[in-house]
Order: C-alpha cells, then sequence, then structure tokens
C-alpha cells in the first residue's frame, strides 16, 4: 500500500467515525445500522469532487440534479423502519447512488428499488453488484406507479417530496406495514406512518428538505 493511499483510508475512517458521533449525538441508537454506516464507504456514493465532504452532515451531489441524503437523514429514515416494520419486503422509491438501497439489503429480506433516472439506475445497479448485494431488484420506471408486479409490501420509503402519497404505493402496502415519505406541507418533513385499513396512524415525524418526487422516467 502506498504511503498515499493510506492516508486516503485513514482520512475516510476518521471522517466516518466523525459521522457516527454526530448520528449518536442526535439520537440514532441502534447498533447494527451504526456499525454499518461506519463501514459502507459513503465516498463511493457522490460525485467524485465532493467525496472529501461523503460524510459531513449535509445532502451532496450524485448527478442529474439529484443529492444524497444527508447522513442523519437515512439513518432516521432506516431506524424508523427497524423499529416498526417487519423485514421481509421493503420498495424504494428513489434509488438514487444505492447508499439507502445497500443498507435496506442488509437488514430486509429482499429490496425493490424504481429509480426515474436511467443513468442513476445503472449506476446504482452495477455499484451494489460489484459489492456482492444480490438481494435487491432494479426497476427504471415511474415511482407514481409503484412496483409493476402486484407485490405486497411490508414497507415502503420514499426519497422524494410530494404533497400527498400516490395511491399505487398505499395499495401495494401490507396491513400495518410502514410508509416513510418525505411530505410538502407548512413545514416539509418527513413521516412515518403505520396503515390500518384504510386509516394511518403516523408514529414519527423530523424536518427535513428533499428534491421533488417527479412523475415519469428519464431515458438518459
Amino acid at each position: 500500500m502506498t504511503a498515499a493511499l493510506d492516508e486516503l483510508l485513514k482520512r475516510s475512517q476518521s471522517r466516518s467515525n466523525q459521522m457516527i458521533e454526530h448520528l449518536k449525538s442526535h439520537g440514532v441508537e441502534h447498533k447494527e445500522l451504526l456499525e454499518l454506516m461506519a463501514a459502507l464507504p459513503r465516498h463511493e456514493f457522490v460525485e467524485p469532487a465532493f467525496s472529501h465532504l461523503a460524510y459531513s452532515p449535509t445532502p451532496l451531489p450524485i448527478g442529474r440534479n439529484q443529492t444524497i441524503s444527508q447522513p442523519l437523514t437515512v439513518a432516521k429514515m432506516t431506524s424508523w423502519l427497524l423499529k416498526y416494520a417487519r423485514l421481509g419486503r421493503v420498495l424504494e422509491v428513489g434509488t438514487g447512488s444505492g447508499y439507502q438501497t445497500c443498507l435496506l439489503a442488509h437488514f430486509f429480506n429482499k429490496v425493490h428499488t424504481i429509480e426515474r433516472q436511467k443513468s442513476l439506475y445503472v449506476q446504482a445497479q452495477a455499484r451494489l453488484k460489484s459489492m456482492s448485494i444480490n438481494n435487491v431488484e432494479f426497476l427504471h420506471g415511474d415511482g407514481h406507479l409503484g412496483w409493476p408486479q402486484k407485490v405486497e409490501m411490508d414497507a415502503i420509503i420514499v426519497t422524494a417530496m410530494a404533497s400527498k402519497v400516490p395511491t399505487a404505493l398505499t395499495d401495494m402496502l401490507k396491513e400495518d406495514g410502514i410508509l416513510i415519505m418525505p411530505i410538502a406541507d407548512a413545514v416539509p418533513a418527513i413521516g412515518c406512518w403505520r396503515r390500518h385499513g384504510n386509516k394511518w396512524k403516523r408514529l414519527e415525524s423530523a424536518v427535513a428538505q428533499f428534491v421533488p418526487l417527479l412523475e415519469g422516467k428519464i431515458d438518459a
């Protein structure tokens, strides 16, 4: 190992440790999640020009005018799923870089993930394949339409903001299933809900900003 590479790895480890301490200080307590986020090379999921900021508490560009959420937001959303959801099948709307997908794949039996931007879909698929993650099914499509096959989900996590939840998504959620999604309101926030028939019980919420949930798909 060259001295330069050794120094780079030490810096990444130091920044990763700082990120974990930041998460702990903001109430993230799930031991296995923290260990996984410490080990996952977050700098490989952002644009190279921003890799030195990968472990900082801020969203970062991943290309195509999309961002990777700040670590605390990712940790909160994932920890809510681990706290409330059955860990069978989860649908992720907005694959992005695949960072959240990696976390979900570690805990859930099966991950279904949808990305509307083809270039991001291709990159994320290749990235997770290189990491030998094989319990994820990818789709280049419109997240508003849900998964094309009739598959009931134990949980759904949406990583883009909308004013209301698409019906196609709620129709796929099992009874007592968990939905996590940012909702555009007077104060935009992520919500965590449990489904009881046609009723929804809010379990958690946190103020946050996300890119909008857009319709259609882009083939470039």
